[in-house]
């Protein structure tokens, strides 16, 4: 088949929606398909809102490069256009309608009135693209039990064309993540030294649970004075929401950006992560944090649930105790990786949009 899979995210491993779609295509290609990864980032300036000069640009660019047999791209540019150059998939890789209510539930709790009115109006449009765009797909794949779990209940007459996919580490990477995890020392050899080092990594945005980490660190740092916290990949913002005395204290460690070669480092010097997520899409940090033997306190978001199984004693529920044990060795087992790899993901995708298509 030849395949178009459209990220809006400039092509760069750096970003994660990128890194995605670059590791879906390389692994369709191996499965002998013309698999083409495109972004229409920067999007040029003009008429009409962002969301539409997207997806016009997706539809110019399918036009111009086209026949494609599939086209794979996340749900607001699959426009009319976009649907009348080939057979349309979306594919969530991160649940957007969740986002959208999200961003309107906190809006209205931070700045209550006529403002979050506007921001709710405003929001209308995209819910509708988003609505519009599940609507013109042959198939959607939903990203983890969670999601596809809440579109089956939400939208029960699109079952018929909704389908799973997951995600995981590059091959790459993760040979890196299992020589951090294997370097780490036996639990019996651990020193019970003074404190626990932990680790959050993400956008300092709502969704990823910032207020909830917020106030487990107003707890944590008066009850174990020892402890410390590294906030990962968080940009600038953070800063302005976190106390100034904490950014005084050798206790809180801002790292707005980190490059993809400086992680396995970042991973190494930790004891134990943090995921506070209130919605989320996947997650790959869970993923990074769990390959490289860091034990992970999470919330029951994005693919906490799929990665369960696989590290029962290592996944535990957000928020810590005061005892922090590390993951046990015998976790991941041998079937994790045969579960969550690039082959697998790349055939499922290809098993289910072959279903999907007309002649089957």
């Amino acid at each position: 088949m030849r395949i178009l899979l459209v990220t809006h995210a400039p092509l760069t491993a750096e970003l994660g929606a990128a890194q995605v779609t670059l590791r879906l295509a390389a692994a369709l290609r191996d499965r002998g398909h013309d698999a083409v990864a495109w972004s229409p980032a920067p999007v040029a300036e003009g008429f009409g809102s962002f969301r539409r000069r997207q997806a016009q640009a997706v539809a110019r660019y399918a036009a111009a490069n086209g026949p494609f047999d599939v086209i794979d791209t996340p749900v607001t540019s699959a426009s009319r256009s976009v649907a009348r150059q080939g057979h349309l998939v979306v594919r969530s890789t991160q649940p957007e309608l969740l986002y959208l209510f999200h961003s309107h539930n906190a809006g209205v709790r931070h700045q209550p009135g006529p403002r979050a009115v506007y921001h709710a109006a405003a929001a209308l449009p995209t819910a509708a693209a988003l609505l519009a765009g599940w609507r013109r797909a042959r198939l959607i794949l939903c990203l983890g039990t969670l999601e596809l779990a809440w579109m089956r209940s939400r939208f029960p007459f699109w079952r018929h064309k909704l389908g799973l996919w997951t995600n995981c580490p590059a091959p790459d990477d993760r040979a890196l993540l299992t020589a951090v995890r294997h370097r780490r020392p036996a639990a019996s050899a651990i020193p019970r030294g003074p404190g626990t080092r932990f680790l959050w990594i993400g956008r300092w945005a709502a969704h990823k649970g910032t207020r909830r980490l917020l106030d487990f660190l107003q707890e944590r740092l008066a009850a174990c004075p020892s402890d410390t916290v590294t906030i990962a990949g968080c940009g600038p913002a953070a800063a302005a929401d976190l106390p100034s005395d904490w950014l005084h204290t050798d206790r809180i460690h801002l790292l707005p950006s980190f490059t993809r070669a400086e992680l396995p480092t970042l991973l190494a010097a930790h004891d134990a992560g943090l995921f506070t997520s209130d919605v989320e899409g996947w997650g790959l940090t869970l993923n990074e944090m769990l390959e490289s033997g860091l034990p992970v306190y999470a919330t029951d978001q994005g693919a906490v649930p799929d990665l369960q199984p696989d590290f029962p004693h290592g996944l535990r529920s957000f928020p810590p105790g005061q005892a922090i044990e590390p993951m046990p060795s015998n976790e991941p087992g041998p079937a994790y990786e045969e579960r969550f790899n690039w082959k697998r993901i790349a055939r499922s995708w290809e098993i289910q949009v072959q279903e999907s298509l007309p002649s089957a």
